[in-house]
């Protein structure tokens, strides 16, 4: 979009339940492709991303064998021992093939949620348009319909949720050493608190309250890029331009839009909350079937009990973004003006 970009007055401001409301009603009215799109997004995660732990699994499995003949045999001479004292270094090499796949598989599952999502507000748009003019009314969104729209926008939504990701690292990582310096007593001047000695002034400044603003940065800025996948479908832009359009945008609504984006984050995360401890009972008797299965290795079932609760909610999250996307897609529409309609690919079928 060319021009000047429309401020919102202070009403429209103070009005962000609007915005809400509005992304509510479209979630209810095209809640098959919004809720659609979010069974394909979990049905992936649970056949790629449970493929790759349970390759993981496969791998390792020598290792929880050593693990659990080392326990028995220390206990037998009565020796002390620690848990995959031999086999820790192993396992983390592992973890480090499986967490950027786990990744990658996150990646696509937000892009493709995203891009379907920001598709469907504009076709609910279109839709309303059509009231004035029946026959241009679109046809009904079908799943293969959304497919179709979403398939030209989903290449650069990838390389936006990439960008996005490198940009979140930054801040992220930046606090963490923050936190390790510090408690590696390698700041002059800054000793870790004692039993003895209690924190100083200096030591909650720089360890403790340094990283959190770190991080509080690190939100304001995914707030700001937070609309570039809605841009990318809006304006048919480039990952790169449609990340300066959505900072351009943001721009004009700083505290409104990072307001907008903290509300859905928090909803988002605490239905994280809730699954991962649903999948509590899930990971109880996925743990009592390998007790049964493995002859009683606890070795590997610990494991299995601690990640599935983590991968329960993950599968099951799609249903929490998607209405995510729609939120999104529709602060964008009302940090444009109103007025952006997203582009329809002629050789898109709809219904």
């Amino acid at each position: 979009m060319t021009g000047s970009t429309p401020v919102i007055s202070s009403d429209e401001r103070r009005a962000g339940t609007s915005v809400v409301a509005e992304a509510l009603r479209i979630t209810g009215r095209d809640r098959r492709p919004v809720f659609g799109s979010a069974v394909v997004a979990g049905a992936a995660a649970l056949l790629v991303g449970g493929g790759i732990v349970a390759g993981a699994f496969a791998a390792s499995w020598g290792l929880f064998l050593e693990a659990r003949k080392a326990a028995e045999l220390a206990i037998a001479y009565e020796d002390s021992y620690v848990a995959y004292a031999d086999q820790w270094d192993s396992l983390v090499k592992v973890a480090f093939c499986v967490v950027p796949l786990l990744l990658l598989v996150g990646m696509v599952s937000i892009a493709w949620l995203l891009t379907a999502q920001a598709v469907t507000v504009a076709h609910a748009r279109e839709r309303t348009a059509a009231d004035t003019d029946p026959a241009a009314a679109p046809g009904t969104l079908t799943l293969r319909a959304l497919w179709c729209r979403s398939r030209p926008e989903f290449g650069a939504a990838l390389r936006v949720q990439w960008l996005t990701l490198m940009c979140a690292l930054v801040p992220g990582l930046a606090g963490l050493l923050v936190l390790g310096v510090v408690e590696s007593e390698m700041v002059p001047g800054l000793v870790r608190p004692t039993y003895h000695d209690p924190a100083t002034a200096q030591f909650i400044l720089v360890g403790r309250i340094l990283p959190v603003v770190i991080w509080a940065l690190g939100l304001v800025l995914l707030a700001r890029i937070s609309l570039a996948t809605a841009v990318r479908v809006a304006d048919n832009s480039s990952a790169t331009a449609a990340m300066r359009r959505s900072w351009t945008l943001t721009r004009t609504a700083p505290l409104y839009t990072i307001g907008i984006f903290l509300l859905g984050t928090a909803a988002v995360a605490i239905t994280f909350m809730a699954l991962k401890w649903l999948g509590t009972y899930v990971a109880h008797w996925a743990g009592l079937l390998m007790l049964a299965t493995t002859g009683h290795n606890v070795w590997v079932t610990g494991v299995l009990v601690i990640i599935t609760p983590i991968a329960v909610a993950l599968v099951l999250l799609p249903f929490a973004l998607a209405p995510m996307g729609i939120l999104l897609a529709c602060l964008r529409e009302r940090l444009e003006g109103g007025t952006g309609e997203a582009r329809v690919p002629s050789s898109a079928p709809i219904g």
